[in-house]
């Protein structure tokens, strides 16, 4: 047994295949041949495909679940939190966010994903020293005009206004 019979083993076994698949595709019909396939692009450039397309995926990264929205502003520096787009965020969850004292939105910034959705989505999320949304109803503002999204210097002064008022009625 020679390296030429070793060599044949596969033609033989696909001799054999198609004498016993034969009388089967006699009786029930033959398989069309499958549609030739050219790639598009060469193996080469498949890296350089994959990277533009991952770059383009990171330009264009949408934050629907305000995640990461609500760490950047927690994470933020004091003064440039008023200036922060924070429209991501559900309404009863930004205002709590702009209420908060630094320690809360420390500890918030410090919290891990599952636990800051927990804290959008108004339920316990079990961060020490955080508050959860919609235990305490803020006030409402109803005799205010709606308030343009571009003052957000005015949403904050505001909110720490009604900071001390809303403090009392904190539970978390």
């Amino acid at each position: 047994m020679g390296k030429d019979f070793w060599n044949s083993l596969p033609t033989i076994g696909r001799a054999v295949d198609d004498v016993i698949s034969w009388p089967f595709r006699v009786l029930f019909g033959g398989g069309s041949p499958l549609p030739h396939y050219e790639p598009e692009i060469a193996r080469s450039d498949v890296v350089e495909t994959f990277k533009q397309a991952r770059e383009a995926a990171a330009a264009h990264s949408l934050d629907a679940s305000g995640i990461e929205t609500v760490r950047k502003y927690c994470n933020a520096r004091k003064d440039d939190r008023a200036d922060m787009d924070i429209s991501a965020v559900p309404s009863q969850a930004r205002l709590l966010l702009m209420t908060m004292s630094d320690d809360e939105l420390h500890a918030l910034g410090r919290a891990g994903p599952g636990q800051i959705k927990k804290f959008l989505d108004g339920k316990q999320h079990e961060i020490n020293g955080v508050p959860v949304v919609g235990v305490h109803k803020p006030i409402p503002a109803n005799d205010l005009s709606p308030r343009p999204a571009f003052n957000h210097r005015r949403w904050r002064d505001q909110a720490l206004v009604m900071r001390n008022v809303e403090d009392q009625y904190k539970v978390g």
